[in-house]
């Protein structure tokens, strides 16, 4: 894919085939693409975007260590007077949760834990 226009045919083809078939059962723990191209070209797209992810991301973080190492010990960068960027060093204090579940271990304790319900999409 190469064009935003491509892309976004590309994710409106997918919706309009892929979302409106019937949805597994509970007594299914899976359901087979019913367009198997389709699938592998979204995979193809999203594997494209997260290696373009990772690529950014390194490149931003390099352009970061320039901006700290440029500011050094001072607190802000400014270009012709206008503050373009600020760095700032502090002390936070943070729970050692490992600490605290050893000491107040969920069978005895359960009311210092609650439930939470969360979804996560793992793509193979």
């Amino acid at each position: 894919m190469s064009t935003k226009e491509e892309q976004r045919k590309l994710i409106d083809e997918a919706k309009a085939k892929l979302i409106e078939t019937p949805k597994a059962t509970k007594d299914s723990k899976f359901i087979e693409a019913t367009d198997p191209a389709l699938i592998n070209a979204l995979l193809a797209e999203r594997d494209l975007l997260a290696t373009q992810i990772k690529d950014l991301t390194a490149r931003k973080a390099e352009i970061e260590a320039i901006f700290k190492d440029v500011i050094g010990d001072h607190l802000e960068l400014r270009v012709h007077g206008a503050k373009v960027a600020t760095y700032r060093k502090y002390r936070e204090t943070v729970l050692k949760t490992d600490v605290v579940q050893e000491q107040f271990p969920l069978l005895d304790y359960p009311e210092l834990y609650k439930r939470v319900n969360r979804t996560r999409l793992t793509i193979h």
